[in-house]
């Protein structure tokens, strides 16, 4: 898979971010009360995105570039979440990494919250896929600037101890989701619409 880049991140309108968690509910026909259970598979990131009033033969052209080249669902582009600037340096990850919902972090800023709980990271992992995070409490450096962050979902992959997680300019790298694609065009003003999910290799 090879990352296209959005020509203008100001000019696509994200929309609908959803996580989706595998889960099988089963409900009692007699009190109506269920039971839960988590199922075994990566929780995905999806979501919809729009390129909207492109007046000109001009502004469409690397809009073209950006949409065919994706190729379908074989290619990627960084999907922005929201930034978080911080003191100090991006954190690296420490020793005792596993694949599941927390990390050990190092080289925080010391005695200092650097992200709060509901912003996100964005993790790079072994297989060279990024994954991104939500954290689901402050994350906050120690006297020696060590922190464990609490986050879903699941990493899935063990990180690379030393790895520099994006802290400040997080993304989610997303293909789409439909192997057609291209552009409406009404009165003379062109614009196109997609589905996508996290890019995530085998």
């Amino acid at each position: 898979m090879t990352e296209i880049t959005v020509p203008n991140t100001d000019d696509l309108t994200l929309s609908n971010l959803s996580l989706d968690a595998p889960a099988q509910v089963n409900r009692s026909i007699w009190t109506g009360g269920r039971k839960v259970v988590g199922l075994a598979g990566a929780e995905l990131w999806r979501g919809s995105a729009s390129i909207d009033d492109l007046a000109t033969e001009e502004e469409e052209r690397p809009w073209r570039v950006f949409v065919f080249g994706l190729k379908g669902p074989q290619n990627w582009f960084r999907w922005p979440l929201p930034c978080a600037s911080h003191i100090g340096p991006k954190p690296t990850v420490a020793s005792g990494a596993g694949d599941a919902y927390t990390l050990p972090l190092t080289g925080i800023q010391p005695n200092a919250r650097i992200l709060m709980a509901g912003q996100y990271m964005t993790v790079p992992l072994p297989s060279g896929h990024n994954r991104p995070v939500m954290l689901m409490s402050d994350l906050r450096g120690d006297a020696s600037g060590n922190a464990t962050a609490e986050f879903t979902p699941a990493l899935g992959e063990v990180p690379v101890l030393g790895a520099t997680v994006e802290t400040v300019a997080p993304f989610i790298p997303m293909s789409l989701t439909d192997p057609r694609q291209g552009f409406a065009l009404s009165e003379g003003v062109s614009g196109s619409s997609f589905d996508v999910e996290e890019a995530r290799r085998i």
